[in-house]
């Protein structure tokens, strides 16, 4: 009996350790993945892709990222992120957007979007 319950304790100390920690990793798309940006004709209009990219972050370290990350998921994070980074760029969209996160358990300490901005031009 003084065995199992043990095992029960020791169970539970790793759970408890592991979900505390802080994780800092990165994802996106391919680099190599084709941007399919309008689906009507050529003519119509252009995408133009900045040359110079941009970064954007939200971290809880401020009073404005404390309040946009409380209680986001890991995505809804990523997309407020590349929403505001969009709209700070005056852009489009963001080509090939990479981001990097650091999180403690479940909770979003800080998000970054890297990408080029690009804008819609017409012919």
């Amino acid at each position: 009996m003084n065995q199992h319950i043990l095992i029960v304790a020791a169970a539970m100390a790793a759970a408890t350790l592991t979900a505390c920690r802080t994780s800092y990793t990165s994802d996106g798309t391919s680099a190599a993945e084709i941007v399919d940006s309008y689906t009507g004709s050529i003519n119509d209009v252009n995408l133009e892709i900045a040359s110079e990219p941009i970064t954007y972050t939200i971290d809880i370290s401020t009073d404005e990222g404390r309040a946009k990350l409380n209680k986001l998921s890991y995505d809804e994070a990523k997309s407020l992120c590349l929403r505001e980074a969009v709209m700070s760029a005056r852009c489009a969209k963001l080509v090939n957007p990479q981001y990097t996160r650091l999180m403690k358990g479940r909770r979003v300490l800080r998000i970054t979007v890297y990408g080029f901005p690009a804008t819609y031009k017409n012919k």
